[in-house]
């Protein structure tokens, strides 16, 4: 019985783990189309000239940002930017005036924004990956 237990015990504790692999399928950067949660937030972040090494003089670069409720993965893109990412946590938001407007009024609570991935590739792409979010902003609760 007490052999039975132990093993009932074990197969409970690995039956999270291994249901979460299966689930867990990394995203695909654009052109697919991706539903991403998260708490919407703002961060500063340095900017030119010196991307931090001189804050007095850096540029303060202020944008918002999606803190995801659970980390994702990318695989490889078409390209050498698109590259494979495990452990994302943060993801920079690209909007316009309109898409800022637009979610202002949700910053600090959850929200789904739909969009397409694509990797950093400036000193101003302040995340390993970005989400080009689709106009107008599309927010799920």
């Amino acid at each position: 019985m007490k052999g039975l237990l132990i093993v009932l015990v074990l197969s409970l504790a690995a039956s999270p783990l291994s249901a979460q692999t299966k689930r867990a399928s990394c995203f695909h950067y654009g052109p697919d189309t991706v539903r991403i949660a998260g708490t919407l937030s703002r961060h500063m972040y340095y900017g030119a000239p010196g991307y931090g090494e001189d804050p007095k003089h850096d540029e303060k670069e202020r944008g918002f940002y999606l803190d995801l409720t659970t980390p994702l993965c990318t695989v490889q893109g078409a390209d050498a930017i698109e590259v494979a990412q495990t452990n994302v946590r943060r993801i920079q938001l690209v909007l316009d005036r309109r898409g800022y407007d637009a979610l202002r009024p949700f910053l600090g609570k959850q929200v789904r924004l739909r969009g397409t991935l694509f990797g950093a590739s400036t000193g101003h792409h302040h995340t390993p990956v970005l989400l080009d979010v689709i106009q107008p902003a599309h927010i799920e609760p």
